[in-house]
């Protein structure tokens, strides 16, 4: 090929490659046709608490699959607002209700014969009154939708799920038991970390944990153990049975284990070492990714080790990961490249 014919063939390809890479899919909530009459609240507002405000996940387009980020055209306020006017039908209260997005996330598996969609959406709603937050509702779900073509199917399932949780919170007061600043609505996370044992102390409990309940609280299930550690982590487990005699445990059937004031957590592929760092616990390696919904053990597992990148076939990759508080899912962070 001669170098002009090259230049060429790079000039026309590039762009066509650039594009592609910064494929986009538009999300717009559809406006339910039910009302809510007598809607306590008139208006809405919206904070963004999402790690990653870039997209909304990751679809699949046309006959190759192409992936797409999802991103909406017309800024999630004010679908949000619209979302409130349809629903209230002109017959509302004076009150304010804020709208926390943490989480809403596409992502699409194709299989053999169909494809699977899913929508985790994480949402806190607030009453807003003067200076004050006054909780009053919270999702945190998974929605899968099963389909030859799923991304229709899949928006328009995600749209009933969200309209869904504003409607039916729009006749709910407030408790008034539960009151944050604004401070605290923005910092939430932290705010929730406070109540968890884990993120307060300065030493570990040492055991094992079965669960991430058991870990948060700090309550081990066994300690007694014997620990073999080779390379700096645990290579080998056993804890002590009720009849006095050690057993063999895999890491698979365990959350984590604290030995020697040092956390290790426990996957399919075996145990690593934990850090905390800027009030979150971040270790690096491989955990599998469930296929199906029935394999999830939470929202946040599923959709923390897959991430946006769904359809990467990288589950056996290595990846920094955050444990989230909430479930205690491992949320990916970044790739960790090995060569």
């Amino acid at each position: 090929m001669s170098r002009l014919k090259f230049l060429l063939l790079f000039c026309f390809a590039y762009p066509v490659m650039a594009i592609a890479q910064r494929a986009t899919r538009d999300f717009e909530i559809e406006m339910p046709k039910e009302k809510v009459p007598g809607s306590l609240y008139h208006s809405i507002e919206y904070i963004d608490s999402r790690p990653d405000t870039s997209n909304m996940g990751i679809v699949q387009l046309g006959a190759f699959n192409k992936k797409a980020r999802v991103v909406p055209v017309i800024p999630f306020d004010r679908q949000l607002k619209k979302l409130l006017d349809v629903l209230a039908g002109g017959e509302q209260g004076n009150d304010t209700l804020l709208f926390q997005l943490r989480q809403l996330s596409f992502a699409e598996i194709t299989g053999a014969m169909s494809e699977k969609g899913y929508c985790y959406l994480r949402a806190a709603l607030y009453h807003k009154k003067e200076d004050a937050y006054r909780f009053v509702n919270e999702i945190d779900t998974v929605l899968l939708v099963k389909s030859m073509d799923v991304t229709k199917a899949l928006f328009r399932n995600g749209s009933k799920l969200l309209a869904g949780f504003i409607a039916d919170n729009l006749l709910k007061p407030s408790s008034g038991e539960i009151i944050y600043s604004g401070t605290e609505v923005a910092g939430i996370d932290s705010v929730e970390k406070r109540k968890l044992n884990v993120y307060n102390v300065d030493a570990y409990a040492e055991g094992v944990y079965k669960s991430y309940e058991s870990f948060a609280s700090q309550a081990p299930d066994h300690v007694n153990m014997e620990v073999t550690v080779k390379r700096d982590t645990i290579s080998s487990l056993k804890v002590q049975r009720e009849d006095g005699k050690m057993e063999k445990i895999k890491s698979k059937d365990l959350y984590a284990v604290v030995y020697r004031g040092k956390i290790f957590i426990a996957t399919d592929y075996g145990y690593y070492p934990v850090e905390k760092i800027n009030d979150d616990f971040l270790f690096t390696g491989k955990a599998k990714v469930a296929a199906s919904a029935g394999d999830m053990i939470a929202a946040g597992v599923f959709f923390g080790i897959i991430g946006s990148l769904i359809a990467e076939n990288s589950a056996n990759a290595t990846f920094e990961m955050k444990i989230d508080h909430i479930n205690g899912g491992f949320i990916r962070l970044r790739e960790v490249k090995s060569y």
